[in-house]
């Protein structure tokens, strides 16, 4: 005989405990009896195989073999985090966040503080001016200043790292994190001027000034 919750049962027959488990009496030839757990039970009362699960609802329940549990996860049309149903979108932090089916939530896209959304694995210039990318960095996403990125001109002229072109009276080289920096001068049919020098041509004096963070060309007369 085995006992449970102050009730008898005889050698091989089963009852239901605790609303999830079959539970079964079995009595050795030496008399001693002990309670083996059979199957699991649903909350709806549909009973699963040890090894086995089922889909019951939002709800996948799984009958673990060994020490016999009965496991829930999401189902394919549940919730993630009990809240976003699967299709669902949301920004936390600096991540757009997407549910899918059985509870999988994945990283689709980094958002700046401006709120430029990134796809992962791209990168995109922000309001600032400043390029920024949506990366994987050692199994995590990571919304970082994007190194190399291509500049943009006064024309829309898209220019890759290192380049260097005129605009206006000024010589521009794109640098990192696809910001293009100001490293001279240039005037047309006479040539360019280093930062902070100056040439004459003819009778004009031609000066590229960097100053206080601030860049001037000047024109004057040649003394």
């Amino acid at each position: 005989m085995c006992e449970q919750d102050g009730k008898q049962y005889k050698n091989g027959s089963t009852f239901i405990s605790r609303e999830s488990f079959r539970m079964k009496c079995v009595t050795f030839k030496n008399l001693t009896s002990t309670l083996e757990v059979v199957s699991c039970i649903t909350p709806a009362g549909v009973e699963i195989a040890i090894g086995t699960q089922l889909e019951e609802g939002d709800r996948v329940f799984e009958c673990t073999s060994g020490n016999v549990t009965l496991k829930s996860s999401p189902g394919q049309t549940g919730k993630c985090r009990g809240t976003y149903k699967v299709g669902e979108e949301w920004v936390e932090d600096s991540f757009k966040f997407a549910c899918e089916p059985y509870g999988k939530i994945i990283i689709k896209s980094c958002v700046t503080k401006e709120g430029t959304e990134i796809p992962l694995g791209d990168a995109k210039r922000v309001p600032a001016g400043y390029a920024m990318e949506c990366v994987i960095v050692n199994g995590h996403v990571a919304l970082q200043t994007a190194k190399t990125f291509d500049c943009e001109t006064g024309t829309g002229e898209a220019k890759k790292f290192g380049e260097t072109w005129n605009e206006g009276n000024f010589v521009r080289r794109c640098a990192n994190h696809g910001v293009s920096e100001i490293i001279g001068c240039y005037v047309d049919n006479v040539g360019s001027v280093g930062l902070n020098q100056n040439l004459t041509s003819g009778d004009l004096l031609y000066l590229c000034i960097h100053q206080n963070d601030q860049f001037k060309f000047r024109t004057l007369r040649a003394q």
